[in-house]
C-alpha cells in the first residue's frame, strides 16, 4: 500500500474569470474560501464577481447570487448581458439569482439566516455570493448583533461547504477595523484614481489563506470581456541573468566595430540624444539585422506609427514591410496620449513572448516617463522590464530624449535614473561645423566588452547610414 501520510494536500481552486488574476492569487480561489471583494462604489466589484460566477458556471458549478438592498437581481442581470462572459443559457440553471432583502426586513438576522439555509438546501451551490454584504451591516444597527450574525454565518458556510464571495462598498480604512473581516479567508480590494481626467483602476490581494499571493498594486480595466487584469512587473529576486553568449549586429556601417563586435544578447542598451540625431533608426538597425538572419524582434513605438517607421527606413533598403509580413518583426504602437504604463508594459511583454522575440526595442522611454506621475514607479517599471528581458536572454534597446544632449547628461535628469540598468550607453549629438549641422556618435559605456572611446561622425544620407572615422587631433 502506498503511503500518503506526507503527501501535500492539493486544494481545489476556482477561477476568478481572469487568468491573470488567477495567476496573482496562486492559481485561483481555494474551494470553501470565504472571500471579500471590497471597494468603493464604481470600482468594478459586481462586474468582477459576476465574471467569476459565469466562468465557474461554464465549468459546471452551480452559483447562487443573492442581493440585499444595493441592486435588485433584474438590474444586475441587465448589466451582465452587456459582457461577453454572460451566457443566457446558464441563467436559472447554473446561475441562480435571488433576493435577501425581504427576509431581513420581515425576520431580522434570524430570518435572513433561515432564508439562506433554505436557498442553499434547495440549490446546493458551489459558489454563494452576497451582494452587498455591507448593506447588511448598515441595517443590523447594533454592533454586537452584527458581530454575532457574521460569526453565525461563517459557521454555517463551513457546514454548507460552499465558496462564499461577500461583496461590499468598503474603504481601505474599513478593511482594518470592521468586524466582518475577522472571518475572511481572503480579501480582494478594488480602488481607482484620477489621472489627467482619466480613471485608473487597481486591485490588491490583501490576503488569501492557502495561497502564495503576488502582492502589490495591479492595474485592471473594464471592457467588453469584463475585467482584464495586468499584473505589475517586478525585478526578479532569484536566479541569475542569462549569460551573454552572442553578439547582435547592426545595419549601420562601422557600428559593430565601434561596439567591439556588436551588442551582446541578454543586455540592456540605452541610446540617448536630442531630437533628430537618429535614435530610432539606430535602434531599428539592430532589429532589422536580426530579422534578416531569421531572428524575430519586437519594436514598441510610442512616437511613430508602423507606417511612418516603414517609410523612414525604406530609403535605406531595409524592406521592413516584408519582414513584418514574415512575422520576423512586430511593431506595437501606442499613442502617448493613450499610454498606460501599468497595462502596456504587461502587453508588450506578452507580445514578445508570443512571437519568441530575441531583441526588443522601446522607442522611447521618454514617452514612458511622461505617462507616470511618480518617478519612483517609472524607474521601478523600467528596472523590472529590463530585468525580465535580460533574465530571458533577450537584448533590450531603449531610446531616450536627452535635453541639451551634452556628455555630462549622466550628472542629472532622466537618464541618471535609468543608466544604472543599462549595460551599454550610446550617445548621439548634433554639432556645428562650417555653418552646417552634423551628427556624432560615442559609446560611453559597454559592460563586458572593449569598445571604441572616440567621438565619431554619424552619417545619415540615404541609402547610406554609417559611422565615420575619428577626426585627427589638432596639433
Amino acid at each position: 500500500m502506498q503511503d500518503h501520510a506526507h503527501s501535500p494536500v492539493q486544494l481545489e481552486r476556482l477561477t476568478t474569470g481572469s487568468a491573470q488574476l488567477d495567476q496573482i492569487i496562486g492559481g485561483g480561489i481555494p474551494h470553501y474560501t470565504l472571500l471579500f471583494v471590497a471597494g468603493l462604489p464604481g470600482t468594478g466589484k459586481t462586474i468582477l464577481t459576476q465574471q467569476l460566477v459565469f466562468s465557474n458556471a461554464r465549468a459546471g458549478k452551480t452559483c447562487l447570487y443573492l442581493t440585499t438592498f444595493s441592486e435588485p437581481p433584474i438590474k444586475l442581470l441587465r448589466y451582465a448581458q452587456g459582457f461577453s462572459f454572460f451566457a443566457p443559457e446558464l441563467f436559472g440553471q447554473r446561475v441562480i439569482y435571488g433576493d435577501l432583502g425581504g427576509a431581513l426586513r420581515n425576520g431580522g438576522p434570524d430570518g435572513l439566516l433561515g432564508r439562506l439555509d433554505e436557498l442553499v438546501r434547495q440549490h446546493r451551490p458551489a459558489i454563494l455570493v452576497i451582494d452587498s454584504f455591507k448593506a447588511l451591516r448598515d441595517l443590523i444597527h447594533e454592533p454586537f448583533a452584527f458581530r454575532a450574525f457574521t460569526l453565525d454565518l461563517a459557521a454555517r458556510m463551513a457546514t454548507w461547504e460552499v465558496t462564499a464571495v461577500l461583496v461590499g462598498e468598503y474603504s481601505d480604512d474599513d478593511l482594518r477595523g470592521e468586524p466582518e473581516f475577522a472571518i475572511a479567508d481572503g480579501i480582494i480590494y478594488l480602488y481607482g484614481t484620477e489621472e489627467a481626467e482619466r480613471q485608473k483602476r487597481f486591485l490588491r490581494v490583501m490576503k488569501l489563506r492557502g495561497s502564495a499571493v503576488f502582492s502589490g498594486e495591479h492595474y485592471f480595466d473594464i471592457g467588453p470581456t469584463g475585467v482584464s487584469v495586468y499584473p505589475r512587473m517586478q525585478p526578479g529576486v532569484v536566479g541569475e541573468y542569462a549569460v551573454p553568449t552572442e553578439r547582435l549586429g547592426s545595419l549601420v556601417e562601422g557600428l559593430d566595430e565601434l561596439l567591439g563586435g556588436g551588442l551582446f544578447n541578454a543586455t540592456a542598451t540605452l541610446i540617448g540624444g536630442t531630437s533628430g540625431t537618429g535614435k530610432t533608426l539606430l535602434a531599428l538597425s539592430f532589429l532589422v539585422r536580426q530579422a534578416q538572419l531569421g531572428v524575430p524582434g519586437l519594436l514598441v513605438s510610442f512616437e511613430e506609427s508602423p507606417g511612418q517607421i516603414a517609410r523612414n527606413s525604406q530609403t535605406f533598403g531595409w524592406n521592413l514591410e516584408a519582414l513584418i509580413a514574415q512575422g520576423l518583426i512586430d511593431i506595437f504602437h501606442v499613442s502617448p496620449s493613450e499610454l498606460n504604463i501599468d497595462r502596456h508594459a504587461a502587453e508588450f511583454k506578452e507580445r514578445a513572448e508570443r512571437m519568441g522575440a530575441r531583441c526588443v526595442v522601446i522607442d522611447s522611454i521618454s514617452a514612458f516617463e511622461a505617462s507616470v506621475l511618480n518617478p519612483a514607479k517609472y524607474q521601478g517599471y523600467l528596472w523590472a522590464i529590463a530585468d525580465y528581458f535580460k533574465r530571458s536572454g533577450i537584448a533590450i534597446v531603449m531610446t531616450s530624449e536627452l535635453p541639451g544632449g551634452g556628455i555630462d547628461f549622466l550628472a542629472g535628469g532622466l537618464p541618471q535614473r535609468v543608466s544604472f540598468i543599462s549595460d551599454t550607453i550610446i550617445l548621439l549629438r548634433h554639432h556645428e561645423l562650417a555653418g552646417q549641422i552634423g551628427r556624432t556618435i560615442t559609446v560611453l559605456k559597454m559592460r563586458g566588452s572593449s569598445h571604441d572611446h572616440t567621438v565619431r561622425p554619424l552619417l545619415i544620407a540615404p541609402p547610406r547610414f554609417a559611422v565615420g572615422p575619428p577626426k585627427e587631433a589638432k596639433r
